[in-house]
């Protein structure tokens, strides 16, 4: 079929079932999908230059697993391709036509104002982006993206355009160091789901890290990592959808940008770097737009990039009018276009990926296997709160209660709070996160627990909240 000029070629190829040699030329895309458990691809770059989500790809293989994402090449390039997986090549007729074309743009228009505010000095800041839009848009993409290119660019000049636009790994300097936050709670970045983080990103990411969020394999761990570890700041939000309980999510967005300006004060290179944020899916019905005004003004957001949706661009770009970031800076909001490319996620590919991270938290990756201890423990020895049910909440209610241990509880993760367990309710609540475990096995009668746990001793008085989000993952330990 041929391609549609401005659409490429929509229709897609047969599955890859063995090795075959895919060419690209200059700003074609390889798309693939990658949906069930049992498939894996592996992408080699034979010739040439690509990359994947603003990260360059070296020639060595790369294995993807559960993802649905795309390949692209700004120079040309020839990849083998060797497994399982749905794909197809988008093909344009001239490199305008391109979607990447908006992406590079705003690559090179965030670079312009990191060095204007390097240049000023005197503790100027760099751009405070936020992305958001409806889901399936490709808001995390772009976001992963934009991150790559910023830690590949970072001071070097600009290369002229047969030159890709990035210098070649032995011209590169370490690159900006831009925070990247998180305040979808249905993807974690550096931690499970159900979390609000944010990280600074100053080195490499891990190209074979699942789409659709930045995965927890950079984060610290027990065993060695692909990639530099980063250090995420998390907060448990404990639900799906932030429409569900917006007073909580609004009091984490505002933790997390309290610790956000704090490493901004505390280093020059992450102030004129700036801020990515990864703004949650919303329902305007549902006070979705009070929420994102609500973190533009946290996070003194001085441009809103609004993916896939005119009716979003429009009234926030209304509601922004004329508002002002707290440092005297203007608002400005973009209109970015859907790419034709971005996938259509379906809840059950979804599930997947969330059961596959709280796997890799505890039992590692293909690339990196890790040793969970199994423990038991009293009742007595643990204090397990959670939010009270809707129905049963009323005005005055402590934001916690003490939870009724269960064989409810078998199969879900419990998150362990930066606190004391004499803390009130919602110091509790709004603490830091320490870590997760997952409980195996509730013994009543006895009145054990059986613990999943990244390390092993005691919880060292910490409180542990019961969340509504995600769901048990009743296969954790096959």
């Amino acid at each position: 079929m041929a391609g549609i000029p401005g659409l490429g070629q929509l229709a897609p190829a047969p599955s890859v079932t063995d090795t075959q040699t895919v060419v690209l030329l200059p700003y074609w895309e390889w798309r693939f999908e990658v949906a069930t458990e049992q498939d894996s691809v592996t992408v080699r770059l034979v010739k040439g230059t690509a990359e994947r989500d603003g990260t360059e790809l070296a020639k060595k293989p790369y294995k993807f697993e559960r993802t649905k994402s795309r390949i692209y090449t700004l120079e040309g390039c020839t990849l083998d391709i060797t497994g399982h997986c749905k794909s197809y090549v988008a093909k344009y007729p001239r490199p305008e036509d391109s979607p990447l074309n908006v992406h590079i743009n705003l690559h090179w228009g965030l670079d312009e104002m990191r060095k204007e505010a390097r240049d000023r000095g005197r503790g100027a800041q760099g751009p405070r982006v936020l992305i958001c839009g409806p889901s399936n848009t490709g808001k995390t993409s772009l976001v992963r993206t934009l991150t790559g290119l910023a830690t590949r660019m970072g001071h070097e000049p600009r290369r002229q355009a047969s030159q890709q636009y990035g210098g070649s790994s032995a011209e590169q300097s370490s690159g900006w160091q831009p925070i990247v936050v998180n305040l979808g709670p249905r993807e974690g970045l550096l931690s499970l789901p159900g979390t609000l983080s944010a990280a600074v990103y100053g080195a490499m990411m891990d190209v074979e890290e699942p789409a659709g969020g930045f995965g927890i394999t950079s984060a610290p761990t027990s065993g060695p990592s692909p990639v530099p570890v980063k250090t995420p700041i998390v907060y448990y939000y404990g639900r799906e959808k932030v429409e569900e309980d917006p007073a909580h999510w609004k009091d984490l967005t505002g933790k997390l940008a309290s610790s956000v300006r704090a490493k901004i004060k505390e280093d020059e290179t992450v102030r004129t770097s700036g801020v990515l944020i990864d703004a949650p899916a919303v329902e305007f019905a549902q006070g979705g737009l009070e929420l994102l005004v609500h973190a533009v003004n946290e996070f003194a957001v001085n441009l809103v990039l609004v993916v896939g949706s005119d009716r979003m661009y429009e009234e926030l770009e209304q509601r922004l009018a004329g508002v002002y970031t707290s440092v005297g800076e203007p608002i400005e909001c973009v209109n970015v276009e859907k790419s034709d490319g971005v996938a259509e996620v379906v809840d059950s590919f979804t599930r997947h990926n969330r059961e596959a991270a709280i796997k890799e938290y505890f039992f590692g990756d293909s690339k990196r296997t890790l040793s969970p201890s199994l423990q038991v423990i009293s009742f007595d020895d643990v204090a397990i709160f959670k939010a009270p049910d809707e129905s049963e909440a009323y005005e005055g209610q402590p934001a916690l209660e003490p939870a009724e241990i269960s064989a409810g509880m078998s199969s879900w993760t419990l998150t362990i709070m930066d606190a004391s367990v004499n803390d009130p309710p919602e110091t509790i609540r709004q603490a830091p996160v320490v870590g997760f475990i997952a409980v195996a096995e509730v013994d009543e009668d006895r009145r054990r627990l059986k613990i999943l746990s990244p390390v092993t001793g005691r919880m060292d008085n910490k409180p542990m909240v019961w969340g509504r989000w995600p769901e048990p993952y009743i296969n954790l330990l096959g």
